[in-house]
């Protein structure tokens, strides 16, 4: 072989060692793991996240009334009326209507001035479902939608003349799932 066509043949070796075409490409596979672990929650009253305490969940206000007086009916409003519980599907939560603040021989009292006042707590708006203290409600299982909890009272002079004032208490609610 000439000089020539060696380097020729040298030459053209060298341009297919840089070509494109020449080289070969290879690939390579791999994954991503991901992965979120989401536990059973409730919220109240349409909360954006869960609670470790609720706070207040609404409010019983029974009309004004003189000093002695028949039934008088009272209902639980809220933020969004009635009571509004929002759980993890699937999950079964209860609420514990637990005691107030001024219970007396497993009756709920209001108070004012030392003065005390009996009411009673319902699930029905008949008032014929009492919630005695401890009572709990169970809910059903939880689905998409929020479970709407009502819960009326009922307060009676009981054929007593009353002091005048504010009567007041505060009902502990405890919610578990």
């Amino acid at each position: 072989m000439s000089r020539t066509a060696a380097l020729a043949a040298a030459a053209a070796v060298a341009v297919a060692a840089l070509s494109p075409a020449a080289a070969s490409a290879d690939t390579a596979t791999g994954t991503i793991a991901v992965a979120l672990t989401v536990t059973n929650a409730c919220v109240v009253n349409g909360a954006q996240a869960p609670q470790a305490s609720l706070g207040s969940l609404g409010d019983i206000n029974f009309p004004d009334q003189p000093g002695i007086f028949g039934n008088v009916d009272g209902q639980l409003v809220g933020s969004l009326g009635a009571l509004q519980i929002l759980c993890s599907p699937g999950v079964a939560p209860q609420l514990t209507i637990g005691a107030g603040s001024n219970d007396a021989a497993g009756k709920r009292r209001m108070a004012s001035s030392g003065n005390m006042l009996d009411y009673r707590l319902f699930t029905d708006a008949q008032r014929t479902s009492e919630l005695t203290i401890g009572s709990r409600i169970t809910l059903g299982t939880a689905s998409t939608t929020p479970f709407s909890v009502p819960i009326y009272a009922r307060v009676n002079s009981g054929g007593a003349v009353i002091a005048a004032g504010r009567y007041t208490d505060t009902v502990q609610v405890t919610l578990s799932w």
